[in-house]
């Protein structure tokens, strides 16, 4: 169990290194707009990648597969980092983005199954990953300081040692099931998927482009990877308690606040007046996007059943890993070029609070 939950570490530092590869495109010089487009690659790597990477582990195993990409990674990181011009660095980040994005579902399936197999919270398995991202954002935000080397450097290492880990690790892959059907999912949760789409996009963008607002604040380049380290440790409180608060308000409701404390955390981060008060604002994070994933998967199961909860699944994990993430890296850097950084926080902020107003009117009432 001990090797799972350092396996979980390891694969959520991972995140933190990507979030983290926005600071070193923007201290590269390019602009907002080239930045959300390089950070689009592995959200849009996420929409198309999850049928081969499963495909693939049908075939060959989970272990084998990780082993292989794990190293690939290295190899690509390392092209990224020597190449120039913004041509070059899109096209091995396009590279690094299918190695690296099959690590998360492909891991977190096999830690659902283990946890179910041993009978151990999934909820617990889940703190380590958030303890992971913010001891490698903490790392590097102070490493990058010596230079952004240091950034493919401790990537390189973690790739490396989920590659040994990964061997120690009881895990067995289920042969994939023929004529696999899909049920139809109902019409509240296609807009839910929506909101999830909008929630985490926006939740997102403010961790990729939390680079550019430092950047224009002119506060200290290492406060980012500092800050990026205490918003993870901010889940920790609502992951150890998730199931009785989940219990006591409801899922739906749940939900909402999750999409509210979004909403309300990017029209806050603007009106910071120091390094102190932003880093403060991001700690709301800690009700953000684990409450909307948590609460999600929750309404999906207490509503749906069968082929039909299978479909939602997968239309949850598109929204939540593709879509959504690909629609806050890529619209964000457009709106950003437009009309600036802190109105981009403010409109974004502005249309999460909308939408949890219709969720609260009318949808909350359907699912």
């Amino acid at each position: 169990m001990l090797n799972s939950c350092v396996l979980e570490a390891l694969i959520y530092s991972i995140m933190a290194c990507s979030t983290l590869m926005s600071q070193y495109f923007t201290i590269t010089g390019f602009s907002p707009s080239q930045i959300g487009l390089l950070m689009a690659l592995m959200p849009l790597t996420a929409v198309y990648g999850n049928y081969i990477y499963f495909s693939l582990v049908d075939r060959f195993s989970t272990i084998k597969i990780i082993r292989i990409f794990s190293i690939s990674a290295v190899l690509s990181s390392w092209l990224l980092y020597i190449s120039e011009g913004f041509v070059m660095k899109f096209l091995f980040m396009a590279v690094l983005a299918f190695f690296q994005a099959s690590f998360l579902p492909l891991v977190e399936s096999a830690m659902i199954d283990l946890s179910e197999k041993y009978a151990f919270s999934y909820n617990k398995i889940r703190i380590f990953g958030s303890i992971g991202y913010a001891v490698a954002a903490f790392l590097i935000g102070q490493l990058v300081r010596l230079g952004f080397e240091w950034l493919f450097i401790v990537l390189s290492v973690i790739f490396v040692l989920i590659n040994l880990l990964i061997r120690k690790i009881n895990i067995k892959t289920e042969k994939a099931e023929k004529n696999r059907k899909f049920g139809k999912v109902p019409s509240p949760f296609l807009f839910l998927f929506i909101m999830v789409t909008i929630a985490i996009g926006f939740n997102l963008f403010n961790s990729n482009f939390l680079p550019v607002f430092v950047k224009h604040r002119n506060y200290n380049v290492s406060i980012v990877g500092t800050t990026l380290s205490l918003m993870a440790l901010s889940e920790v409180p609502f992951l150890m308690s998730a199931e009785k608060i989940r219990k006591k308000i409801s899922s739906k409701f749940l939900f909402l606040t999750g999409i509210l404390i979004i909403g309300v955390r990017l029209i806050l981060v603007p009106m910071s007046w120091s390094t102190g008060s932003m880093v403060l604002i991001q700690m709301l994070h800690g009700w953000t996007f684990i409450v909307v994933y948590y609460s999600t998967i929750f309404i999906m199961r207490e509503a749906l059943k069968g082929q039909t909860l299978r479909s939602a699944q997968t239309l949850f994990w598109i929204a939540l890993q593709g879509v959504g993430p690909l629609l806050g890296s890529t619209m964000g850097g457009i709106v950003v070029d437009s009309i600036g950084i802190s109105n981009t926080y403010i409109t974004f902020g502005a249309i999460c609070l909308v939408t949890s107003a219709v969720y609260s009117s009318y949808f909350i009432k359907k699912l």
